[in-house]
């Protein structure tokens, strides 16, 4: 009996330690969250196979490939973005013509990702484009192959980590894309075309809520200038990359120690604004600040996620009174406390075989 059906999923991720400087080496630490893109994958009935993507403003859009590209009639390129690149990209990486994806109909659901904010859906910076590519990657395999490939993560991780980082057109560790594929928590490293990602524990004593600033992540325009300003000045360059490698690989040798990435995470923060200074970016923005002193009255660590600014950060505490009373005070420093918890699981796969019409199951 043919599959006519398969759905898959990927959760979304935090960076808790390691922005930047995981672009040239350093480990990270990075954690999958239980906000999940779902992808649906089914049988094209009749005519040409259709793309919905409600979060990026269009539904049921027939799908044609032209070049290297995925398109959808009546939508500008610029809106289909990296999906118009990452499906053609899979497609080939599974031996097949990108072509055949218009014998399908495709659903990307991430409305998990977004957040309300006056009647406006916002995108968090949870790393949406990588949990689609996972979802994409694991779906698509069953597809052709009645298996969601490689049972390993990790060799999932290094099997479409070249596909997306092609399809995204822009410098990009990989960390994302480890979280979306392996779940819970990652020791990542890259190391050049491929990565290296190990399974680390949360520490018991050490309690944790993310922010939301209401703010949009700039990930690619601040990772350009730090690209830029590395270039234009290399003594101050190397004097705060070498710090934060150093607080980097601590944090990460001693993740399972409360106290260790406590004040590491603090100490990482510190650099951060002082990144940003340097590259006349603001990475800690106004109401990333404000948490950070508001946190210091409580004895809470507060650090920004990721590298674009704005957006999300994390509170952490070694006492869980500390944490409450630190989110009593968010909405006044601008912040939204966000329901969050880890996500044990990657990306993984649900196939359903549909009978075709006129024969019983």
């Amino acid at each position: 009996m043919n599959v006519n059906c398969v759905q898959a999923s990927a959760p979304g991720k935090l960076l808790l330690i390691g922005e930047y400087a995981v672009l040239d080496g350093a480990p990270a630490l990075v954690m999958a969250v239980d906000r999940r893109v779902k992808v649906r994958l089914q049988r094209a009935s009749s005519g040409t196979g259709w793309l919905s993507a409600v979060q990026l403003g269009f539904e049921r859009a027939a799908m044609r490939v032209e070049g290297d590209a995925l398109r959808c009639d009546g939508v500008d390129s610029s809106v289909l973005g990296l999906t118009g690149r990452l499906i053609p990209g899979i497609m080939r990486a599974l031996g097949r013509s990108p072509g055949e994806i218009t014998t399908m109909n495709v659903e990307i659901d991430s409305r998990a990702l977004f957040e309300s904010d006056r009647r406006r859906l916002i995108k968090l910076g949870l790393g949406s484009s990588s949990a689609v590519c996972a979802a994409l990657a694991v779906a698509l395999t069953e597809w052709f192959a009645g298996t969601a490939g490689p049972s390993d993560p990790r060799e999932r991780l290094r099997r479409w980590l070249p596909v997306y980082r092609e399809s995204l057109g822009a410098r990009a560790s990989g960390a994302d894309l480890a979280a979306a594929f392996c779940g819970g928590i990652s020791e990542f490293r890259s190391t050049g075309e491929f990565a290296i990602c190990t399974p680390a524990n949360w520490p018991e004593d050490l309690y944790w809520r993310a922010i939301w600033t209401r703010q949009a992540a700039q990930t690619t325009d601040f990772v350009g200038a730090f690209v830029t300003w590395k270039l234009a000045d290399p003594v101050s360059a190397g004097r705060i990359r070498s710090r934060l490698d150093e607080i980097a690989r601590h944090a990460v040798a001693n993740a399972h120690d409360g106290a260790v990435l406590f004040d590491a995470c603090a100490a990482y923060a510190v650099e951060m604004v002082a990144l940003g200074d340097a590259m006349g970016k603001e990475v800690m923005t106004a109401p990333h600040r404000r948490l950070a002193e508001h946190g210091h009255e409580c004895g809470v660590v507060y650090k920004s996620c990721g590298a674009g600014g704005g957006d999300l950060g994390i509170a952490l505490a070694r006492d869980p009174e500390r944490l409450k009373a630190f989110e009593l005070g968010v909405s006044d420093c601008g912040g939204v406390p966000l329901n969050l918890a880890m996500s044990e699981f990657g990306a993984e796969a649900a196939r359903r075989q549909v009978p075709e019409s006129g024969r019983k199951p």
